[in-house]
C-alpha cells in the first residue's frame, strides 16, 4: 500500500485482521490455503448442505459493529481444508510502464482453486480495492469448491494490481469501462485455464463492489454469449455505487472529524482500548473473536465503530487516487514534474490521498481524465453508469440471477434495499442483520450460497 507511516501500517493491520467486509480486508495477505474448517467432500456438485435449523440467530443487531466483527468463530460454516490452492500469473493485458512506487502491485495475477475432474468454474470479483489473495476470495472459493466448482477469483477493478496489468483506462470508476475490462479479463483466465481444466459451464459471484459490478458483467455476457452463466449471484451489492460510498465519505466526516491529523490519536486509542479488554500477561492480539470480546466488554463506543468502517474504505481510496494519479500523470496528488522513488518518502502524498473524499476522486481525478481530449462525461451520466437501476428489466426478467444482502447493510438506504425486493423479488434474500458482509461466514448464509450454486 501506499502508507509510510508506521502507525498507518499497524492501523491497515487492524482493519485487515478483522476481515473488514469487501472494503479493505487483506489486500497484501498470504490467507494459509490449508488452514481452518473440517475437511468434506468437495466433489459433489449437488449435495446440500447439512441442516442448520437450529444454529442460533446472528447475534450483532447494530449494522456497523456487524460490518467490523462479523461472525463469532462458533456460528462460522466448517469449510474444507483440502482445497487445491495456486496462485496464477498473467502477462500485463496493457503495456504500461510500472511506476517505481507501485512495483508492489506487480504482476497481474488470480487465485484458483481447481478440482481435479470435470467442473464448472465459478468466477469471483473481489470488493473494493481487493486483490484476488483476499481473506473473503478464500473463503469463497472454500465455499464453491466444497459443492464441487473449480474458482477464480480477480482482483477488483479499483486495486492497484488491476490498475497496473489489466485496465484499458487506470482510473477506475466508469462501469462500462471497468466491465469491459474484467469481462476481457475473464476471457484471458479461461484461456489460461483451457489446458488445465476440464470446463463445463460458467458462474458468477461478487461481493460489495464486485457484486455489482458481477450484475452488469451478467448483463454485457447477455449480449455476447461467452460465458453464458448458469448461477449469479450478488453479494451485498451497492445499488447506485456513488450513493454508497458517499455514505462512507459520512462516516469519516462524523467520527473522525480531525480526518487524517487525527489518525495517530485515534490508533493509539483503538489499541489500548483492545489492550485493556485482554489479559495482562497475554500479548496483543487481533482477530475477530478478540474484537467481539473487547466490544462485548464495552471497549469501543460507536463513533469509533464508525470510523473504523470509514477508515477502511478511505484507505483503499487513498490507494485507488494515488495510483490513477501517478499512472495518468493527472497532478493533482503528485506533481507532474515529480517521479517519486520506490524509496522516497511519501508522506506529503499520503496525506493528500486520504483527505481525498470520493466526490473530490470524481471531480477531480474520474470526471477530467474521460473529458480530457475536449470529449464531455456529464457528472450526471457518470454516476447513472453505476446505478444498478440502470439494467433493473434484465435484473427482473433473468431467473439465474439472485441477490443475498442485509436489510441493516449501511452501504444501502430504504429505498434501495426496497428495490432489490421488488426487482428480484423471490430471488432477493434479505436479512434483518448482518450490516454489510458481517454475516458473510454465518453457517446460514454459507448453506445458503452453497445451495443457490447447487445444480
Amino acid at each position: 500500500m501506499l502508507v509510510p507511516n508506521v502507525f498507518i501500517w499497524s492501523f491497515t493491520a487492524v482493519l485487515l485482521s478483522i476481515g473488514m467486509a469487501g472494503c479493505a480486508s487483506a489486500p497484501h495477505s498470504h490467507a494459509a490455503p490449508g488452514s481452518g474448517g473440517q475437511n468434506s467432500n468437495p466433489s459433489m456438485p449437488g449435495a446440500k448442505r447439512h441442516a442448520v435449523a437450529q444454529v442460533p440467530p446472528y447475534p450483532i443487531k447494530k449494522p456497523l459493529i456487524a460490518t467490523v466483527l462479523g461472525t463469532p468463530k462458533k456460528l462460522q460454516a466448517d469449510l474444507p481444508s483440502d482445497v487445491n490452492f495456486s496462485i496464477r500469473t498473467l502477462n500485463p493485458l496493457v503495456n504500461r510502464k510500472t511506476p517505481p512506487t507501485l512495483r508492489y502491485a506487480r504482476p497481474l495475477k488470480y487465485l484458483l482453486a481447481a478440482q481435479d475432474h470435470p467442473a464448472p468454474l465459478a468466477f469471483v470479483i473481489a470488493g473494493t480495492g481487493d486483490s484476488a489473495r483476499s481473506s473473503k476470495c478464500v473463503l469463497l472459493s472454500r465455499v464453491l469448491y466444497q459443492v464441487g466448482y473449480s474458482v477464480a477469483c480477480l482482483p477488483s477493478p479499483t486495486s492497484v494490481t488491476f490498475m497496473l496489468g489489466a485496465a484499458t483506462h487506470p482510473v477506475p470508476g466508469r462501469m462500462p469501462a471497468d466491465v469491459h475490462d474484467l469481462y476481457r479479463l475473464m476471457k484471458i483466465v479461461r484461456d489460461d485455464l483451457s489446458g488445465t481444466l476440464d470446463i463445463t459451464g460458467y458462474s458468477l459471484t461478487g461481493w460489495s463492489l464486485g457484486a455489482t459490478q458481477a450484475a452488469f458483467l451478467a448483463h454485457y455476457d447477455a449480449s455476447r454469449h461467452v460465458f453464458n452463466f448458469q448461477h449469479v449471484l450478488l453479494l451485498n451489492p451497492a445499488v447506485s455505487v456513488w450513493a454508497s460510498v458517499g455514505r462512507m465519505d459520512t462516516l469519516i466526516k462524523k467520527n473522525l472529524p480531525g480526518g487524517y491529523s487525527a489518525l495517530p490519536e485515534f490508533l493509539a486509542q483503538v489499541l489500548g482500548n483492545i489492550q485493556q479488554s485482554q489479559s495482562s500477561d497475554q500479548p496483543l492480539q487481533f482477530s475477530q473473536d478478540t474484537l467481539f470480546q473487547a466490544y462485548q466488554k464495552g471497549t469501543f463506543n460507536h463513533k469509533q465503530i464508525g470510523a473504523i468502517v470509514g477508515l477502511a474504505f478511505r484507505l483503499s481510496l487513498a490507494d485507488m487516487a494515488y495510483a490513477a494519479d501517478v499512472m495518468t500523470h493527472s497532478d493533482v496528488i503528485v506533481p507532474k514534474n515529480v517521479s517519486p522513488g520506490a524509496y522516497d518518502s511519501l508522506g506529503t502524498y499520503f496525506a493528500r490521498s486520504f483527505r481525498m473524499t470520493f466526490a473530490s476522486y470524481i471531480d477531480q481525478l474520474l470526471l477530467p481524465y474521460w473529458n480530457r481530449d475536449g470529449r464531455h462525461l456529464s457528472r450526471s451520466r457518470l454516476i447513472a453508469e453505476d446505478d444498478l437501476h440502470q439494467i433493473a428489466p434484465f435484473l427482473a426478467a433473468d431467473k439465474n440471477i439472485a441477490v443475498f444482502t442485509n436489510a441493516d447493510d449501511p452501504i444501502l438506504d430504504t429505498d434501495e434495499v426496497g428495490f432489490l425486493r421488488s426487482t428480484f423479488g423471490k430471488r432477493a434474500r434479505i436479512r434483518p442483520y448482518g450490516g454489510h458482509m458481517g454475516n458473510l461466514d454465518y453457517k446460514k448464509t454459507i448453506h445458503a450460497i452453497q445451495d443457490y450454486f447447487s445444480p
